[in-house]
Order: C-alpha cells, then structure tokens, then sequence
C-alpha cells in the first residue's frame, strides 16, 4: 500500500511477516519482528487518516482490537514522522 512505503525498519530488525489489513475501516500495516531477543507485533498506522490528537485516537480503534487496555508495561506507542506505531504481544525469543 503506497502510503505505507516510507515506513522504515530499525537496524537489527528482522521482519517476520507484514501484511496490509484495516481496523474499523482504517487501513494499517500488521507487522511481526524480532529485535535483539524480543519478539512483537506492531500495528502501523498512517497519523494523517486520524484527527488529533493522533495516538489517542488510534489508542480507542486498537484497544478494541486487541481486546485490552493500553498499559505502558506491556505495550508501546509512538509517532515517528508521518506513522503511529503500536507494538505489542512482547516475548523473549
């Protein structure tokens, strides 16, 4: 999906899968990596599909999806350039 093409992956990063799907008719990037040991997914969202404030509007549509609360102990969130991303399901590798 164009919009998602400048989405960079962190040095080290081994990318498992991506795939393009959408959460409640917003299209997202649905990554699964390994960094340094650890294995997560991301959720990647493009911030400008989203009014502001971005993370906090995109925080209510992915609580729902994976059905729990954010908690910053298990899960992380962040605005880098034009993308949010959502990382979670965290697991040493």
């Amino acid at each position: 999906m164009k919009k998602f093409e400048n989405v960079l992956i962190e040095k080290d990063t081994i990318m498992l899968s991506s795939e393009f799907i959408k959460i409640q008719g917003f299209d997202c990037k649905h990554e699964v990596w390994k960094w340094d040991g650890i294995k997560a997914e991301s959720l990647v969202f493009y911030k400008y599909d989203f009014d502001e404030p971005y993370e906090k509007n995109i925080l209510k549509i992915v609580e729902n999806y994976i059905h729990d609360n954010y908690q910053s102990s298990k899960h992380t969130i962040k605005t880098s350039g034009d993308y949010i991303f959502f990382n979670y399901n965290f697991s040493d590798e």
